[in-house]
């Protein structure tokens, strides 16, 4: 037997070639894996698209939902003005009512405190002061001025010693040469009477007037 070459191969030992899927089996699993990643990339847009959708519906129905709530808002402080106008409307004519038809007496009965306060005056002057006589006059014109009170029907009282033309009425007026002292109420000859709100008879009152 003669010497064994190097190059040749022991008995039994076999070429074996790569199968074809063993030679293309890590190619298509790339393709695989890409197509999975292309599916999962699709399906992520798909539902963003599907957020994105849901939240402008939600927008529209938010907006919608705001409008209908600010109308309803506009619409109850409207609705509240007019019923605020109607009932001071109503409190208005409730109360011209209510002057129309008690004015003769709440006139007469402030006429009967003039009266009583005349005859107070009188007795003063002429130095005839009978202590029972004072405290008859005095009782019946603060039961005169209670039963007034009562009633909505109050004295005049003016904020300042400046003459205000919507609550007085000047019955005599005297002349003054400092600036400061004109529209200066002196001195309070009657008083006056409101109804609420209303003027009843304005008080009469004596003031200065600047003569340069």
């Amino acid at each position: 037997m003669g010497p064994r070459k190097e190059n040749q191969k022991p008995m039994g030992e076999k070429h074996h070639l790569p199968f074809p899927e063993a030679r293309f089996g890590l190619p298509a699993r790339r393709d695989n894996a890409v197509r999975e990643v292309r599916e999962a990339r699709g399906n992520s847009e798909r539902q963003q698209q599907q957020v994105l959708t849901m939240l402008n519906s939600l927008q529209q129905n938010f907006t919608s939902l705001l409008q209908v709530v600010t109308n309803r808002l506009s619409y109850d402080k409207t609705k509240e003005a007019a019923f605020d106008r109607l009932y001071k409307e109503m409190e208005d004519l409730k109360v011209d009512q209510e002057l129309n038809q008690l004015r003769p007496l709440y006139i007469d009965l402030i006429l009967l405190i003039d009266r009583m306060n005349t005859i107070y005056n009188d007795k003063l002057d002429t130095g005839n002061r009978n202590p029972e006589l004072v405290n008859i006059l005095q009782t019946l014109s603060h039961e005169v001025l209670e039963i007034l009170y009562r009633r909505g029907v109050e004295l005049i009282v003016a904020p300042s010693n400046k003459f205000d033309p919507r609550i007085q009425q000047v019955v005599e007026v005297i002349p003054t040469k400092h600036p400061a002292e004109d529209g200066t109420v002196v001195h309070m000859v009657r008083h006056g009477f409101k109804y609420k709100d209303v003027v009843l008879r304005p008080e009469e009152v004596v003031i200065k007037k600047y003569h340069g």
